[in-house]
């Protein structure tokens, strides 16, 4: 994922999801094909591109169905190592800076933590509040935090804005070493 120069790491979602699928279709098609037009000449190749499609149909359906239900379209993440309440407390300020009501959702989860969903009226984006597992480098005794921005495509210049607005609402948060 490309990261802008603020921090946040941009992901096309669904152009990923539609690449797989699009290549499984692709070896499906050629793979049927072989089969099809040359017999038992092209069988083991033909099967090949068939169990190979096959693989990257059910991955591209296992992983990138959920990400897209969960993240959206199109999506950018922060990766912050302060706390689930301290990121909470900079997307809602960086809502309130705006001028909107945001409202603060606890998600349906497995997880002892679970993840807070925050949204505005008026605002098309949404924030997803996690603790995640991996972050961009060693935590050293603590977690990493992510706040994944869902954007839809005719809000753009608005979610740059809040994100920035994230940032600033960040820098402001005392540290928790201090």
């Amino acid at each position: 994922m490309p990261e802008t120069a603020d921090g946040w790491s941009y992901a096309n979602n669904w152009r990923i999801a539609a690449f797989f699928l699009g290549l499984a279709m692709i070896l499906l098609g050629i793979g049927s094909l072989a089969v099809f037009a040359f017999g038992d000449d092209a069988g083991m190749a033909g099967l090949s591109l068939l169990a190979i499609a096959t693989y990257l149909l059910v991955f591209s359906v296992l992983v990138f169905v959920p990400r897209i239900a969960r993240r959206g379209s199109v999506s950018f993440s922060l990766f912050s190592r302060r706390s689930v309440e301290d990121a909470e407390k900079a997307v809602v300020g960086a809502i309130e800076a705006v001028g909107r009501a945001p409202r603060v959702e606890m998600a349906r989860s497995r997880s002892n933590h679970p993840p807070r969903v925050v949204t505005a009226d008026g605002i098309v984006t949404r924030f997803r509040i996690e603790i995640s597992r991996a972050g961009p480098g060693s935590v050293d005794g603590g977690v990493w935090t992510e706040i994944v921005q869902s954007v839809a495509s005719t809000d753009a210049d608005a979610a740059r804005t809040l994100r920035e607005r994230v940032n600033e609402q960040l820098a402001r948060l005392p540290r928790a070493e201090e």
